[in-house]
């Protein structure tokens, strides 16, 4: 029997020799290696069996290290004028197909999947699924040939998306629990302190590290420090309320942007740039490991479910398509993307964010979760709902995630090709 030690050595070893394969085919042929991970994880987990109780102990905290180096090797490839110029179109686009996405799920979990159990659950499910995965979206638009134009605006829009599925699916959850009504003024207040938060820390935490980084840069292992500084801005935004997603992608577009950042504070440009082409092939490379082992991740966290499940999530994530292209060509009116919409419209991918969000109310199947206030016959009622629905939610939430990727990593380079010829 092989030891634990070595059969993990052993799958960790042929994850990564998979993702450097999947790349290089991708950049040979432009065959998806998104898809490619996600099918070993399918092999790994539900189909082989293989024991990888080791790594869905570790998936949170690969999730979050995923997102947020991904998020930070994506903003030090963006231009920060470009930011400045597509934030609007991008906000426009975040807001327009969060709503659209989220209403859309509701009504057709309201009145086709769960009709006996209140309008809030329903809500619940469709503030999950509103937006698109920060992790997916930039690494597909990093890799993708669009305009700069287009794959600014897809990051930033996967950026805020992920926070008003937060904000809403947690204010969605506490209205449940308490009973009470909707607040729009508290939650203006909670969207409104986690943008300016991690856009406040992102951009201190830049400005600080840029400033040391022209004394250490050559240091030994300044490059390993500056991971270390990532997730301390990340950590920091979230324990005072902040986007961390938010702050680690404006902390990558301050150091992306280093001579930029000098000639807009009017400051004294040194001999020879701090973050060189080495800091950041070796960021490059840090954010390539985690989202190799993360898509796998989601091949792992597949499970084979009733064939209802199944047909019922590959019907939603047609709903979210048709959704994602309304929102699109209302976001690209009037502008230059209007060839570019197809694919716009194909970057629809769920992921970290509602892998995560669908498991909170598996923890209301717990008593001990309540509030002490909470009268006990309620939190009785609550938690039959939450064990009939928990399963549910995670089944779909799998197959959601499953098939937009698929969605996306075949249909961009059809569309592609198509555009070609």
């Amino acid at each position: 029997m092989t030891d634990p030690v070595t059969l993990a050595l052993i799958l960790a070893g042929s994850i990564i020799v998979i993702g450097f394969l999947g790349n290089y085919l991708f950049e040979r042929t432009g065959f998806p290696d998104m898809l490619l991970l996600i099918v070993l994880g399918l092999l790994l987990g539900p189909i082989m069996g293989v024991d990888t109780s080791l790594i869905m102990n570790l998936a949170q905290y690969l999730a979050t290290l995923a997102l947020v180096f991904i998020l930070f090797d994506g903003g030090m490839a963006m231009n920060i004028y470009r930011v400045f110029s597509e934030s609007p179109r991008a906000t426009f686009l975040a807001v327009v197909g969060f709503a659209m996405s989220a209403i859309a799920t509701t009504l057709f979990m309201m009145y086709i999947v769960i009709p006996d159990v209140p309008l809030l659950y329903s809500v619940l499910f469709g503030t999950i699924f509103g937006g698109s995965s920060g992790v997916a979206v930039i690494s597909l638009a990093s890799r993708t040939k669009v305009s700069e134009k287009c794959s600014t605006i897809l990051r930033l829009e996967s950026a805020i998306t992920e926070i008003l599925c937060i904000v809403f699916s947690l204010v969605v959850i506490e209205i449940i629990l308490k009973g009470a009504s909707v607040d729009l003024t508290t939650i203006g207040q909670s969207i409104a302190s986690r943008f300016s938060i991690g856009v406040v820390f992102g951009v201190i935490f830049g400005l600080i590290w840029l400033s040391a980084l022209k004394i250490i840069a050559k240091a030994s292992y300044a490059y390993m420090l500056t991971l270390a500084v990532v997730l301390l801005a990340y950590a920091s935004s979230e324990f005072l309320g902040g986007s961390g997603a938010l702050c680690s992608l404006l902390f990558g577009i301050m150091l992306g942007n280093e001579k930029e950042i000098y000639r807009i504070l009017r400051m004294e440009r040194p001999p020879s740039l701090a973050v060189d082409t080495g800091l950041k092939r070796f960021e490059s490379e840090v954010a390539f490991l985690l989202r190799t082992f993360f898509f796998v991740y989601i091949g792992l966290i597949v499970t084979v479910g009733n064939i209802t499940s199944v047909i019922t999530g590959i019907i939603l994530s047609a709903l979210l398509l048709i959704v994602r292209f309304g929102a699109v060509t209302l976001a690209t009116i009037r502008s230059e993307l209007t060839k570019e919409r197809p694919i716009m419209g194909v970057m629809l991918t769920r992921g970290l964010a509602a892998a995560v969000l669908t498991t909170l109310p598996l923890q209301y199947t717990n008593p001990k979760n309540y509030p002490p206030e909470m009268n006990p016959s309620e939190v009785t009622k609550l938690i039959e709902i939450f064990e009939k629905l928990s399963p549910l939610y995670i089944n779909l939430a799998v197959i959601i995630i499953l098939a937009t990727t698929i969605i996306a990593t075949v249909g961009i380079p059809l569309l592609r090709r198509k555009a070609e010829k």
